[in-house]
């Protein structure tokens, strides 16, 4: 079953929520609200509906109707959210260099990294933010280990965007599943 039919046949959206907070490297809070789909030790999954987010259609008027899936390995030096249109068509996967994301039951915490990767459908890479990276570095905003895991992510993106979308589909699946056998 294509990733599209997948997301139009979707169990009714559990009732718990957790709150995604993204700190970045400046220290700026942002948080989202997330139906809270799956959390165990090894893997946090949420859905973001940006038409149950007042902000989001103030701050993009055609997110209405937009869907994204985020997902978080607190073992992996990266998350991933995996966009979708209206329609229920995939129309992209993110994904953000981390340091180590901390799940506390109700808040899933983690800080950005700079360097981003969108991945299409097709497995075409681009690679964001290394402007940004470059600046971080060349005022020592980012120690030794950071800028050790934004280049180990960087490989990862450029070379396994395959494997990554695999990860995600395969974390996003099982969400579901466990919200459709009410064991999320």
């Amino acid at each position: 079953m294509s990733v599209s039919a997948r997301c139009q046949d979707l169990p009714p959206a559990p009732s718990e929520t957790i709150t995604e907070r993204k700190v970045t490297l400046d220290g700026r809070i942002m948080e989202f609200p997330l139906e809270r789909w799956l959390a165990t030790p090894e893997l946090v999954v949420g859905r973001w509906v940006a038409d149950q987010d007042p902000r989001a259609i103030e701050r993009y008027p055609q997110a209405s109707g937009f869907t994204s899936w985020g997902v978080w390995w607190p073992d992996k030096p990266y998350s991933a959210y995996r966009l979708h249109r209206p329609d229920g068509s995939l129309r992209i996967y993110r994904l953000d260099t981390i340091d180590q994301a901390v799940f506390d039951g109700e808040r899933i915490e983690f800080h950005d990294l700079l360097l981003d990767a969108l991945i299409r459908p097709d497995g075409d890479v681009t690679i964001e933010d290394e402007d940004e990276v470059e600046a971080a570095i060349a005022e020592r905003r980012l120690t030794q280990a950071q800028r050790w895991r934004i280049e180990w992510t960087r490989d990862l993106f450029e070379n396994k965007a395959e494997l990554l979308m695999q990860r995600v589909d395969s974390a996003v699946e099982r969400a579901i599943e466990s919200v459709r056998n009410g064991s999320g």
